[in-house]
């Protein structure tokens, strides 16, 4: 699969059908990766081998030549993006604290690739066992085919490396970091008659559903906003991205707002089925259904006290995320 991606982008076709295959191909693959992450696949946790007879470096012990990258962030826009991505090679998901990520933007006219910017990326442990996936910030200044690289290094030798096609609009379709989000009317307790009306979380935290999001950034404080579906999610980070956020409520209650908008509107009427889902205006309103491929998957706004978007987490974030992008807005 990543193979005929990667054709796709370096043939540099920019028509809808093909960015939406694109997209969808890469949700395909995720929701494959993530399975196989929660199920009993190994860890590569890998550390750098001594050089062979000749001097030369050799591989990290453990990782092959066949490693693969699966980007878990898609919705990219011109600007300063949050990119997570997972590297596998058939021995299971790589785990190693950093590796460096260099993008290559493909020139409209079909011309060489255009080498742009190289960063490391920070591997953050989900909330289940050891897995987990890389982050870092890259910056994107045109719209268009990217193209990242995650290399392994020994010193300034790549080991192995894996690319993963990428493509960025113009604009996002979730609203930009520095935007003022809209002001929709999420649901709160004080309108419903029990937690389960408006969340299909089991472990519902009422402090998450007390305020709307108008309400919560008329006062000046900081808020935190998760958009997600911890009962009918199709990836198994949903719930865990909602606990996370109520763990980071209780070391900073007080000082920001927080709040859970469940995906769904109706999450009472589709226990049994969720072909009957209806998407949250909220959600709608914050261009999450935009989004080629969208199904359920988490997100995590924060906001600051004059009401500005100061960071965006697609997918899930750790509190380590979540609390340095937090501490942005004090």
């Amino acid at each position: 699969m990543i193979d005929s991606v990667d054709t796709f982008v370096k043939k540099n076709s920019h028509s809808r059908s093909r960015k939406a295959r694109l997209v969808i191909l890469s949700s395909l693959a995720l929701g494959l990766l993530i399975w196989q992450a929660c199920s009993g696949g190994g860890d590569v946790t890998a550390t750098p081998s001594d050089a062979g007879d000749s001097g030369a470096p050799t591989l990290f012990q453990g990782v092959g030549t066949d490693l693969e990258g699966l980007l878990a962030t898609i919705d990219l826009g011109v600007g300063t993006n949050r990119v997570a991505f997972l590297l596998q090679t058939s021995d299971g998901l790589i785990t190693l604290p950093r590796v460096k990520v260099t993008s290559s933007y493909f020139p409209e006219d079909g011309s060489s690739p255009i080498v742009k910017e190289t960063t490391s990326a920070n591997f953050h442990l989900w909330p289940f066992g050891t897995r987990g996936n890389y982050v870092t910030e890259m910056s994107f200044d045109l719209p268009g085919q990217w193209q990242l690289e995650a290399k392994l290094t020994e010193g300034d030798t790549v080991l192995a490396s894996a690319t993963m096609p990428v493509l960025v609009r113009e604009t996002s379709y979730t609203p930009a970091v520095g935007s003022t989000p809209p002001l929709t009317v999420n649901k709160t307790l004080g309108e419903a008659q029990d937690l389960s009306d408006i969340t299909g979380w089991i472990r519902a935290d009422p402090d998450l559903y007390q305020l709307t999001i108008p309400e919560a950034l008329g006062n000046g404080t900081p808020l935190v906003v998760v958009m997600s579906s911890p009962g009918f999610c199709t990836s198994p980070t949903c719930g865990p991205q909602v606990d996370t956020v109520a763990e980071l409520k209780q070391i900073y209650k007080g000082q920001a707002n927080f709040i859970h908008v469940e995906v769904y509107d109706n999450p009472q009427e589709i226990q049994e089925s969720l072909d009957q889902g209806r998407y949250s205006q909220v959600v709608k309103d914050w261009g999450l259904t935009g989004i080629e491929g969208y199904l359920n998957e988490s997100w995590v706004f924060i906001i600051d006290g004059s009401g500005r978007i100061v960071s965006k987490y697609e997918g899930y974030s750790s509190i380590e995320e979540l609390e340095r992008g937090l501490q942005e807005t004090f």
